[in-house]
């Protein structure tokens, strides 16, 4: 007779994954040495709230960093393909197809185990795998326990494992982050780390300038970290003497290259799940993206809606016609923070103290001929910014 595989089945949102779940995960597979274990975030739960929830990929990308160096763990992107409501007997159908000649265990928690019979069609369920569990100590289990006799009467298998209470939870965690408290005991670094890069579950009402240095040194080397500080310093400094809000300056100077260490597969899927319109020069020239994706994240994923500093970060490599004060001095600052050293800094820097136009001007022209002298293709809205103030200077001389 042929050996049955262990499959084991841990469904759940995983909103975020965090240390309990390993937990539960490491006991089972220590309990019954599995061929594999699936963990296979819900699409939409049929028995929780949705709000608050992480996207399906998110979510599912959280797991995966969680789970990387765990043996014959692996996330499952099967009720994510699904459209609708995340059915168990659903699932374990499709899975009865895909691996034949297995036995499967379905773990779930203690709430979830203790309302079944309210799943759709649960003594299907019972049929297609043994019902597991874990009893954590220090509560009541007395329902637990008379939940898992009717089920066995019913023709269940039941595995019901003691495990130590953990008083962490998904909920609490999303109300931690938003709450800007450490989640670190709770979750492992990597998806700390994400959910901060991602900015999940933060409080978008708010800003918070902790949180966005937290933010960006999720997303970039320290390189790239300590140029957006100084860009949002000399921004400042630029609107303090020019008469643009030193607000908006810090804000955009510091976040306007979030996205530039973002790799470009994620950059475009970004723009195309937040419906960014890209022409055909745009799309084939990745270099033109970080300032797009980055203008796109600040104010559909942080949720700075300001129009102003959606433009300052937008157009902040390129520059465009009909500039603000507020870009200017952004694009400026961009070409002059404390770090740069390149040939023709200290020129900038005397023009942009002086005159922003003639700063824009010598920045545009410097990138235009470095563009041109690669044969990389230009940004129109370099060229109108360079033409309007060409322009704009001949009128004043004549």
């Amino acid at each position: 007779m042929k050996k049955l595989r262990k499959i084991a089945v841990y469904g759940g949102s995983f909103n975020p994954i965090h240390n309990a779940h390993i937990a539960i995960i490491q006991a089972f597979v220590k309990k019954f040495k599995p061929d594999k274990l699936l963990l296979i975030p819900t699409n939409i739960p049929p028995h929780k709230s949705a709000e608050n929830m992480a996207t399906g990929s998110e979510r599912a990308e959280m797991c995966r960093l969680a789970l990387k160096d765990m043996k014959k763990v692996e996330v499952c992107d099967i009720e994510l393909k699904r459209e609708g409501k995340s059915y168990t007997v659903d699932t374990l159908r499709e899975l009865s197809e895909m691996y034949p000649d297995s036995e499967f265990y379905l773990i779930m928690g203690e709430d979830m185990f203790v309302s079944l019979l309210d799943w759709r069609r649960p003594e299907e369920i019972f049929k297609l795998a043994v019902i597991c569990t874990v009893a954590r100590g220090g509560g009541d289990l007395t329902q637990l326990y008379e939940m898992d006799e009717k089920y066995k009467a019913l023709g269940a298998q039941t595995v019901i494992l003691d495990m130590k209470k953990s008083d962490v939870s998904s909920t609490m965690i999303r109300q931690a982050v938003f709450n800007d408290k450490s989640i670190s005991k709770y979750v492992c670094e990597d998806v700390e780390r994400y959910i901060y890069a991602h900015y999940l579950y933060m409080n978008k009402a708010e800003i918070n300038y902790p949180r966005f240095h937290k933010v960006l040194k999720s997303r970039m080397g320290e390189k790239r970290y300590i140029h957006s500080c100084n860009v949002a310093l000399e921004a400042v400094r630029l609107a303090e003497l020019h008469g643009a809000d030193k607000e908006k300056a810090k804000l955009a100077g510091l976040l306007h290259d979030v996205t530039k260490e973002t790799p470009h597969d994620e950059q475009l899927a970004l723009m195309r799940r937040l419906d960014v319109p890209l022409d055909e020069l745009t799309l084939l020239c990745p270099k033109l993206w970080h300032a797009i994706s980055g203008a796109a994240f600040v104010r559909h994923i942080i949720g700075i809606e300001d129009d102003d500093i959606f433009n300052a970060i937008r157009y902040h490599t390129s520059g465009r016609a009909g500039m603000s004060v507020l870009e200017k001095c952004i694009f400026i600052a961009d070409f002059t923070s404390a770090e740069r050293n390149y040939n023709g800094v200290a020129k900038m820097r005397e023009l942009a103290d002086k005159s922003l136009d003639s700063a824009i001007l010598f920045g545009v022209s410097f990138s235009i001929a470095d563009l041109a002298g690669k044969n990389s293709a230009i940004d129109p809205n370099a060229i109108a910014c360079y033409n309007e103030v060409v322009l704009n200077k001949m009128k004043e001389s004549n």
